[in-house]
């Protein structure tokens, strides 16, 4: 880049990625940049020849490394100094702003490249978000199902998801693969941990298992 349009962004350039700007149809390369103590805006697209700005999203000010794209979509942005995500639609006009509330502060902030997971560095753990399409209590509500884009459903044990030690990290009791697309719905049958569990996929197909 020259140096107008080094001069011409925040000074704590981000990331660049390609998405669709404004009413362009085709996607674009551009700049996407966040200034911590910036005053007018939270982070702005730019155009990496001219350095003229195509678009500014507002509200709070994005902690450095935690500026990340998801899926061509969403941006999100660690709240400096806060426990919480920004989150903004790339295409909404008016640019609406959504909180992801998090455990504690956000150091770091990564999507993956195929828009299915979220990593973040809060003090000296790593959280994983995934993308979830789908989720269901059994009919005694000691266990749920969820599905996902990655083409798994996985039986949680409620209590060991809400259980106070931190020490631990929750683990699904059931990890069920039987679908090699992403899963759209899913039904629980009756007698709680012992019920039948249905999962409809994009792969055309409807499969039964039992939990136990």
């Amino acid at each position: 880049m020259g140096n107008d349009v080094a001069q011409t962004r925040p000074s704590s350039p981000s990331k660049i990625i390609a998405l669709c700007v404004s009413n362009m149809s085709a996607p674009v390369e551009v700049v996407l940049s966040a200034d911590s103590a910036g005053q007018l805006f939270n982070c702005a697209v730019y155009d990496p020849h001219s350095g003229s700005e195509f678009l500014s999203y507002r509200g709070g000010n994005t902690s450095s490394r935690s500026l990340t794209v998801l899926n061509g979509e969403y941006i999100l942005g660690a709240q400096l100094g806060k426990n919480f995500i920004n989150v903004w639609e790339i295409q909404r006009k008016d640019q609406l702003q959504q909180k992801i509330v998090c455990p504690g502060i956000v150091t770091c902030l990564c999507a993956s490249p195929d828009g299915l997971h979220v990593l973040a560095g809060i003090a000296e753990t790593i959280y994983l978000w995934e993308d979830v399409s789908c989720v269901r209590f059994t009919d005694d509500s000691s266990h749920f199902v969820s599905g996902g884009k990655d083409n798994l459903a996985l039986i949680w044990n409620l209590s060991s998801v809400v259980q106070l030690d931190s020490s631990r990290t929750p683990e699904p009791r059931h990890i069920l693969s039987r679908h090699s697309l992403p899963i759209t719905d899913i039904h629980c049958g009756l007698m709680g941990p012992q019920a039948r569990v249905a999962t409809a996929s994009l792969d055309q197909t409807v499969k039964r298992v039992n939990q136990s």
